[in-house]
């Protein structure tokens, strides 16, 4: 039995924000208002003439009274806005000069995320967004708060969520076992650098070198005539010189891209924790911006984790968790973890889908077709341009991009082909795919919300479909099926 002198928790109570709140809430302010207000700063700062100087005096007084009145407002909205829970809703409280009440009912949010920037972090704060299913952005945001008492709020939310499963829904499908923390994964410097290092450098150094080449296209107009030639007739610089320059490019634009990468994954990543929970997984991670998301077992619709030749050969892999959230919110709830292997995997896996690792799947690969099809658009279509190209211009460049461009798009897309496997069985689908990027797709029937089957004109020649699976949070497609399995199989999904 309880005892009666005990204090109730704080979450049933009106709360207000941390007091540090209004100084978060002042820094948004200033850089809201910056971005706003830049060109008229411009126009008073660079405007020098003395007949503007009242002008530009009324200008400088108005975004003073403007800074005073939205400071004024801030105050007001914070120490208007408190938060509390009562019969079974997330009530909050808010508003400046237009008070604004908003009851949410408990089942229906979706993600907890808490995030920390710097002044979080010196004050042991947190801000706290909860998304909602349907809401289009984060329905509750509350800017500072107590990051011990903020653990007791989600910790409350999840449970309650537990405890009161929605009927008919997915939720009450799943047990969930209370079992403590485990810290599956913790990276260091060393492996963020490991990380970094073994990311697709090339794309990101061939978007640079397009970049380069769009510069060069765009000031055609101003010289008149196309680059290459100014700079060939009109500077004298000679063809091996441009090979040179082209060499020393790609190589230039391989190293930015290496230390840019590094950079940012030191940024996003730091500190990362990646935590396996009694109902599901956290991951906290950030260098300036700490976030901390959760996934909850119920709500991650599927698992997708992929990994190129080099994080292959270092047993690497980047996992993804996509979650039910509104559609605006999708892209942000999609929690990833760089660094994982294959025993990370294997237990995410085993959380997510249990005994998918002891089911017999039956796997099949896409009809023939799919390569045909895939060879005939990206190598025949490409290369009729490339004759008529090499045709009216000839030079032994294009000649020899002529010779390979076929064989080398076949020998590609015969990788891919041979590459992609789906995997089926009585609870779920397992999709194996990708040469270069090799990709698997984990998802359970019960995610499932819709299924449609397509077909082409080509693709009813030779009795094909294409079976789209749709989830709370996006779509899993298989491709070039026989009619008759992929038929089957959207009627035993659906049943």
């Amino acid at each position: 039995m309880s005892d009666p002198n005990t204090p109730a928790p704080f979450y049933f109570e009106p709360t207000r924000q941390s007091p540090l709140a209004i100084l978060i809430i002042l820094v948004k302010l200033i850089r809201a208002l910056i971005g706003q207000l830049w060109p008229v700063l411009v126009v008073i700062f660079l405007g020098r003439s003395n007949d503007n100087s009242n002008r530009n005096l009324v200008i400088l007084w108005l975004m003073v009274g403007v800074g005073i009145f939205s400071m004024a407002r801030a105050f007001l909205i914070f120490f208007r806005t408190r938060f509390y829970v009562q019969d079974d809703e997330f009530i909050l409280e808010k508003g400046g000069f237009t008070r604004r009440r908003l009851s949410i009912p408990l089942d229906k949010i979706q993600t907890i995320t808490f995030q920390q920037t710097f002044l979080h972090r010196l004050f042991d704060l947190v801000s706290i967004d909860m998304d909602t299913s349907g809401g289009k952005g984060s329905e509750v945001s509350i800017n500072a708060f107590n990051r011990k008492k903020a653990n007791e709020l989600r910790d409350y939310l999840l449970l309650w969520k537990k405890e009161n499963p929605a009927p008919a829904s997915e939720e009450n499908q799943v047990i969930l076992e209370k079992t403590p923390h485990k810290t599956l994964l913790q990276l260091g410097f060393g492996d963020l650098m490991r990380i970094g290092l073994s990311q697709n450098h090339l794309r990101s150094a061939g978007i640079l070198i397009g970049l380069v080449f769009s510069f060069a296209g765009d000031i055609q107009p101003i010289l008149g005539q196309s680059t290459y030639v100014y700079l060939k007739e009109e500077l004298g610089l000679s063809f091996d010189f441009f090979w040179a320059i082209a060499i020393w490019l790609v190589v230039f634009f391989l190293i930015v891209s290496v230390f840019a990468t590094l950079i940012l994954t030191i940024v996003r990543f730091y500190g990362l924790r990646f935590v396996q929970t009694g109902d599901g997984f956290r991951l906290e991670a950030g260098l300036f911006t700490r976030r901390e998301q959760a996934a909850y077992l119920p709500k991650i619709q599927f698992l997708r984790w992929s990994a190129n030749p080099l994080q292959r050969f270092l047993g690497l892999s980047n996992l993804r968790f996509y979650q039910a959230v509104g559609h605006e919110l999708s892209g942000k709830q999609t929690i990833q973890v760089p660094g994982c292997y294959h025993h990370h995997i294997a237990s995410v896996r085993e959380a997510y889908f249990p005994g998918s690792g002891e089911l017999a799947w039956s796997w099949h690969t896409p009809h023939r077709f799919y390569f045909l099809r895939r060879v005939a658009w990206i190598g025949g279509l490409p290369l009729v341009g490339l004759i008529v190209k090499t045709s009216l211009d000839f030079s032994g460049y294009w000649l020899l991009v002529c010779l390979l461009w076929f064989p080398v798009t076949a020998w590609w897309q015969w990788k891919l082909f041979r590459g992609k496997h789906y995997g089926l069985s009585t609870k779920g689908l397992w999709v194996k795919s990708g040469f270069f990027n090799a990709v698997q797709t984990l998802l359970q029937w019960q995610h499932v919300q819709a299924v449609a089957v397509q077909q082409s004109l080509s693709e009813a020649r030779f009795q094909l479909v294409d079976v789209v699976f749709y989830t709370a949070s996006g779509v899993v497609t298989i491709e070039c099926l026989p009619d008759a399995i992929g038929n089957e199989l959207r009627d035993y999904v659906l049943a």
